[in-house]
């Protein structure tokens, strides 16, 4: 039996996805918003009781909670609402993430893109993507810096991407090798896959102490 080609597998990905960022819209955002409402009028309520004031700091610890939930889940849902590939330039939907990124982070990312050419494979868009954002979401999290540089660019019929900080650095796993159960890496075993799914390659260079440098060279088309 033929295996499907890349360009049917990650448009298939990102369509599932798109399904679950509406259901979880739709389902557990509505289901807390509606439940710190109620929550909100009880503690109103409260306030006019002396009878009952010892309730409020309960009460309000429960709305705190389901407000940092909400808080949580849209982020997740914007983090990984699909950007409209198919109809928009590879730039465009980068500088859109970063746009994002730095506004959620309160970090700044020093954008270059040079001779990126405006016909991109579709399965190309998506990978490209996808690895800066979680390239972004790792420096925020582990590296402790506040600048993060990504630089785009085209050399013939190939796309290599670049992103790199200056920040505490790590040791770096084999990617080759099997994941175990208890893997630390999982972030970065998906990018190397997703890389590998187009046909390119994927580099980490990274050391305790010394910053952190992903690069990705993959096709324009696949």
């Amino acid at each position: 039996m033929q295996e499907p080609c890349p360009s049917t597998i990650l448009a298939i990905t990102e369509e599932e996805l798109s399904k679950i960022v509406l259901d979880i819209h739709d389902g557990p955002v509505q289901y807390l918003f509606t439940a710190l409402s109620i929550l909100t009028r009880i503690q109103d309520e409260l306030a006019d009781d002396p009878e009952k004031a010892d309730l409020i700091p309960e009460i309000a610890r429960v709305a705190m909670l389901l407000e940092s939930s909400l808080y949580e889940i849209k982020f997740f849902v914007g983090t990984f609402r699909p950007p409209g590939f198919r109809r928009r330039s590879l730039p465009s939907i980068i500088q859109g993430l970063i746009l994002q990124h730095e506004e959620t982070t309160n970090t700044v990312v020093d954008l270059t893109c040079e001779n990126v050419p405006e016909d991109v494979a579709l399965p190309v868009k998506i990978t490209v993507y996808r690895l800066i954002q979680e390239a972004l979401s790792n420096a925020y999290r582990h590296a402790g810096v506040d600048v993060v540089h990504v630089r785009l660019w085209g050399e013939g019929d190939w796309l290599w991407l670049e992103v790199k900080d200056y920040g505490k650095g790590f040791q770096p796993p084999d990617l080759a090798t099997p994941m175990g159960d208890a893997d630390a890496h999982v972030g970065l075993r998906g990018m190397y896959e997703r890389v590998r799914l187009v046909n390119g390659e994927f580099f980490l260079e990274t050391q305790p102490g010394h910053g952190t440098r992903v690069l990705a060279k993959v096709p324009t088309h696949v």
